[in-house]
Protein backbone atom coordinates (compact mmCIF):
# COMPACT_ATOMS: atom_id res chain seq x y z
CA UNK A 1 0.00 0.00 0.00
CA UNK A 2 1.71 3.06 -1.00
CA UNK A 3 1.06 6.69 1.13
CA UNK A 4 1.19 9.78 -0.73
CA UNK A 5 2.92 12.06 1.78
CA UNK A 6 1.64 15.70 2.77
CA UNK A 7 3.25 17.48 6.27
CA UNK A 8 2.44 15.16 9.21
CA UNK A 9 0.18 16.00 11.49
CA UNK A 10 2.59 14.07 14.40
CA UNK A 11 5.20 12.02 13.42
CA UNK A 12 5.53 8.44 12.71
CA UNK A 13 7.14 6.04 15.39
CA UNK A 14 9.27 4.16 13.32
CA UNK A 15 9.92 4.28 9.29
CA UNK A 16 12.73 3.17 7.26
CA UNK A 17 15.31 3.90 4.43
CA UNK A 18 17.74 2.14 2.09
CA UNK A 19 20.27 2.51 0.17
CA UNK A 20 23.78 1.38 -1.21
CA UNK A 21 25.28 4.52 0.78
CA UNK A 22 28.81 4.01 -1.01
CA UNK A 23 29.85 5.71 0.52
CA UNK A 24 27.44 7.77 3.09
CA UNK A 25 26.34 10.63 2.53
CA UNK A 26 26.24 13.25 -0.94
CA UNK A 27 23.70 16.01 -0.57
CA UNK A 28 20.89 13.66 -2.63
CA UNK A 29 21.61 10.83 0.25
CA UNK A 30 21.21 13.77 3.01
CA UNK A 31 17.41 14.99 1.62
CA UNK A 32 16.22 11.97 1.70
CA UNK A 33 17.79 10.98 5.16
CA UNK A 34 16.51 14.43 6.55
CA UNK A 35 13.14 13.57 5.60
CA UNK A 36 12.94 10.32 7.26
CA UNK A 37 13.81 12.19 10.19
CA UNK A 38 11.49 14.78 9.80
CA UNK A 39 8.42 11.98 9.37
CA UNK A 40 9.50 9.56 12.21
CA UNK A 41 10.49 9.66 15.74
CA UNK A 42 13.26 6.49 14.80
CA UNK A 43 14.68 5.73 11.50
CA UNK A 44 16.26 2.55 11.04
CA UNK A 45 18.77 2.65 7.70
CA UNK A 46 18.95 -0.76 5.83
CA UNK A 47 22.04 -0.67 4.20
CA UNK A 48 21.33 -2.71 0.76
CA UNK A 49 24.53 -4.70 -0.69
CA UNK A 50 25.63 -5.64 2.94
CA UNK A 51 28.13 -8.69 1.76
CA UNK A 52 29.75 -6.95 -1.66
CA UNK A 53 28.54 -9.71 -3.55
CA UNK A 54 28.02 -9.33 -7.13
CA UNK A 55 24.77 -10.46 -8.16
CA UNK A 56 23.01 -7.52 -10.22
CA UNK A 57 19.45 -6.33 -10.16
CA UNK A 58 18.23 -5.88 -14.09
CA UNK A 59 17.21 -2.14 -13.62
CA UNK A 60 20.17 -1.19 -12.12
CA UNK A 61 23.04 -3.68 -12.86
CA UNK A 62 26.10 -1.27 -12.38
CA UNK A 63 25.25 -1.28 -8.44
CA UNK A 64 26.61 -4.21 -7.76
CA UNK A 65 29.64 -3.88 -9.59
CA UNK A 66 32.59 -4.25 -7.10
CA UNK A 67 34.31 -0.89 -7.97
CA UNK A 68 31.14 0.67 -7.30
CA UNK A 69 30.94 -0.76 -3.50
CA UNK A 70 34.08 -0.05 -2.03
CA UNK A 71 33.24 0.04 1.51
CA UNK A 72 31.74 -2.84 4.29
CA UNK A 73 29.11 -2.62 5.53
CA UNK A 74 30.69 -2.35 9.03
CA UNK A 75 32.75 0.91 7.37
CA UNK A 76 29.00 2.18 5.97
CA UNK A 77 28.08 2.56 9.81
CA UNK A 78 30.76 4.06 11.37
CA UNK A 79 30.47 6.89 8.85
CA UNK A 80 26.76 6.97 9.50
CA UNK A 81 27.81 7.14 13.30
CA UNK A 82 30.16 10.05 12.94
CA UNK A 83 27.90 12.03 10.33
CA UNK A 84 24.55 11.72 12.82
CA UNK A 85 26.66 12.85 15.66
CA UNK A 86 27.54 15.58 13.80
CA UNK A 87 24.34 16.45 12.93
CA UNK A 88 23.13 16.53 15.99
CA UNK A 89 21.06 13.02 15.77
CA UNK A 90 21.10 11.16 19.35
CA UNK A 91 22.21 7.42 18.81
CA UNK A 92 18.28 6.94 20.58
CA UNK A 93 16.60 7.82 16.97
CA UNK A 94 18.20 5.02 14.88
CA UNK A 95 19.49 2.16 13.77
CA UNK A 96 21.35 -0.07 11.38
CA UNK A 97 20.71 -3.37 9.72
CA UNK A 98 22.09 -4.92 6.58
CA UNK A 99 19.70 -5.29 3.87
CA UNK A 100 20.08 -7.88 1.07
CA UNK A 101 17.21 -5.79 -1.93
CA UNK A 102 17.84 -9.37 -4.35
CA UNK A 103 16.87 -11.37 -1.55
CA UNK A 104 13.16 -11.93 -1.04
CA UNK A 105 14.26 -13.25 2.20
CA UNK A 106 15.30 -10.06 3.58
CA UNK A 107 11.96 -8.61 3.08
CA UNK A 108 10.29 -11.18 4.76
CA UNK A 109 12.49 -10.10 8.09
CA UNK A 110 10.99 -6.21 7.91
CA UNK A 111 8.60 -5.40 10.48
CA UNK A 112 5.35 -4.88 8.42
CA UNK A 113 4.64 -2.10 11.00
CA UNK A 114 7.03 0.07 10.04
CA UNK A 115 6.21 1.76 6.95
CA UNK A 116 9.27 2.13 4.05
CA UNK A 117 10.39 5.66 2.58
CA UNK A 118 11.15 5.32 -1.41
CA UNK A 119 12.29 8.25 -2.98
CA UNK A 120 10.84 7.52 -6.37
CA UNK A 121 13.18 9.10 -8.83
CA UNK A 122 14.13 6.50 -11.33
CA UNK A 123 13.05 2.96 -12.66
CA UNK A 124 15.25 1.24 -10.29
CA UNK A 125 13.76 3.27 -7.00
CA UNK A 126 10.06 2.63 -8.88
CA UNK A 127 10.86 -1.14 -8.73
CA UNK A 128 11.63 -0.66 -5.39
CA UNK A 129 8.08 0.21 -4.66
CA UNK A 130 7.14 -2.81 -6.36
CA UNK A 131 9.16 -4.87 -4.41
CA UNK A 132 8.50 -3.79 -0.98
CA UNK A 133 4.61 -3.63 -1.26
CA UNK A 134 4.91 -7.22 -3.46
CA UNK A 135 6.18 -8.22 0.24
CA UNK A 136 3.15 -6.61 1.36
CA UNK A 137 5.18 -3.93 3.28
CA UNK A 138 3.84 -0.32 3.54
CA UNK A 139 5.46 2.53 1.00
CA UNK A 140 5.57 6.14 1.85
CA UNK A 141 6.30 7.98 -1.26
CA UNK A 142 8.75 10.78 -1.59
CA UNK A 143 9.64 12.79 -4.57
CA UNK A 144 12.81 14.51 -4.00
CA UNK A 145 13.92 16.05 -6.57
CA UNK A 146 17.61 16.01 -6.94
CA UNK A 147 19.01 19.56 -5.90
CA UNK A 148 22.09 19.14 -7.37
CA UNK A 149 23.80 17.11 -9.81
CA UNK A 150 25.78 14.62 -7.33
CA UNK A 151 27.47 11.43 -8.65
CA UNK A 152 28.03 9.11 -6.40
CA UNK A 153 30.53 7.69 -9.42
CA UNK A 154 32.30 10.82 -8.77
CA UNK A 155 32.34 10.56 -5.23
CA UNK A 156 33.97 7.48 -5.69
CA UNK A 157 36.34 8.27 -7.97
CA UNK A 158 37.47 11.46 -5.79
CA UNK A 159 38.34 8.93 -2.39
CA UNK A 160 40.46 6.77 -5.22
CA UNK A 161 42.17 9.01 -6.90
CA UNK A 162 42.01 13.28 -5.47
CA UNK A 163 45.07 14.94 -4.40
CA UNK A 164 42.80 17.41 -2.43
CA UNK A 165 40.00 14.75 -1.15
CA UNK A 166 38.21 17.52 1.35
CA UNK A 167 37.89 20.23 -1.79
CA UNK A 168 37.02 17.40 -4.41
CA UNK A 169 34.31 16.17 -2.24
CA UNK A 170 33.01 19.09 -1.64
CA UNK A 171 32.37 20.14 -4.96
CA UNK A 172 31.41 17.17 -5.94
CA UNK A 173 28.06 17.53 -3.32
CA UNK A 174 29.23 15.85 -0.68
CA UNK A 175 27.88 16.43 2.86
CA UNK A 176 31.04 18.64 5.02
CA UNK A 177 29.66 16.54 8.07
CA UNK A 178 30.39 13.57 6.29
CA UNK A 179 34.38 13.97 6.24
CA UNK A 180 34.97 12.82 9.61
CA UNK A 181 33.07 9.29 9.44
CA UNK A 182 35.42 8.95 5.78
CA UNK A 183 38.93 10.38 7.07
CA UNK A 184 38.11 7.90 10.49
CA UNK A 185 37.50 4.54 7.74
CA UNK A 186 40.15 5.56 5.33
CA UNK A 187 42.63 6.27 7.92
CA UNK A 188 42.06 2.59 9.55
CA UNK A 189 42.54 1.15 6.47
CA UNK A 190 45.98 2.73 5.97
CA UNK A 191 46.86 1.85 9.45
CA UNK A 192 45.73 -1.83 8.27
CA UNK A 193 47.68 -1.71 5.01
CA UNK A 194 50.56 -1.16 6.94
CA UNK A 195 50.41 -3.83 9.28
Amino acid sequence: MTVRYTAPMTKLPKITVHGRFQPPAHQNHWLYILDAFNRAEYVIFLITNPDLDDRQVDEAPHRSQKENNPFTYDERVVMFQSLLAKKGYSENRYSFAPFDIRDGESFGKLDKSTPNLINVYSPWSAKKVELFEGHGLSVVQTHNDETSLVSGSDIRRIIRSSANLEEDLMAAGFVPEALGGLNRVLKSRRSKQLQ
